[in-house]
């Protein structure tokens, strides 16, 4: 006559489960983000968030120029649908201007503007965007609708297809999502120009931020600050390091005297 089975209790019981967790559990391994390879995107979902509203231009800036920043090649023949819903709040600074969105490396002819109705279109666009295998720009914004498990229908189509989709979310968002990286930008002073015009005042600089990688599946939070130049993303070094180099030569120069 079979034997009923042995049922563990107490601490038995809970190594037992412990056991059964770790065999099913799948550890995600990331290597440590520095440098210029911090900026490139892999195929999923990646949000940018500006750090105050008045950022709102340099994070939908920052999220134009990470959208093709480290492509493959074939990958820049790629369309871009770019989702955005009707009366939203980044609507203040204007619609995407072709000018601009080439001297941010995208070509105005790839992209498609979408403008939805509300919320739920908006999301329901971006997905049929990655199944199209279109790269995708969405605004949402604080929308109740974008929650964990709508992003993360979002990040599978994305990896599915091996695409980005690049979320502009609001200032004061604070939902969690399956993005596998959060960045919080702001604007830095641009630096000055070596040359000076006709009236002695510096041209205008090259842009600037400051891009904090608030979530990185793997890895801790990271500041960089970066600058758009030659049509890329560059990582600066960090002021101390850069000073560094400076004051030795100062001090050597005094030694000398």
């Amino acid at each position: 006559m079979p034997t009923a089975p042995r049922v563990l209790r107490g601490r038995p019981q809970l190594e037992e489960l412990r056991r059964q967790i770790q065999a099913i559990e799948t550890p995600i391994t990331v290597p440590v983000l520095t440098g210029q390879d911090a900026l490139v995107l892999g195929p999923g979902l990646h949000e940018v968030c500006p750090a105050s509203y008045l950022d709102t231009p340099a994070a939908l800036a920052f999220q134009i120029g990470m959208l093709g920043h480290g492509l493959a090649e074939q990958d820049r023949l790629r369309p871009v649908i770019w989702v955005r819903s009707a009366g939203h709040r980044a609507h203040d600074f204007g619609r995407p201007y072709p000018l601009a969105l080439a001297r941010w490396g995208l070509e105005p002819e790839r992209v498609l503007l979408v403008e939805a109705r509300d919320a739920s279109d908006v999301l329901w666009a971006m997905e049929e965007g990655l199944n199209a295998g279109a790269l995708v720009v969405g605004e949402v914004g604080a929308s109740l609708r974008y929650d964990l498990t709508a992003s993360r229908r979002l990040h599978r189509s994305a990896q599915a297809r091996s695409a980005r989709v690049l979320v502009l979310r609001g200032h004061q968002d604070i939902q969690p999502s399956a993005a596998l990286t959060r960045w919080r930008l702001s604007a830095l002073p641009s630096p000055d120009r070596p040359w000076r015009g006709a009236t002695g005042l510096p041209g205008l600089g090259v842009p600037r931020f400051c891009a904090v990688l608030e979530r990185v599946r793997g890895g801790p939070p990271k500041s960089f600050e970066v600058e758009w130049k030659n049509a890329a993303f560059h990582v600066l070094e960090p002021a101390e390091m850069a000073r560094r180099a400076t004051q030795s030569a100062s001090q050597f120069s005094r030694l000398a005297v």
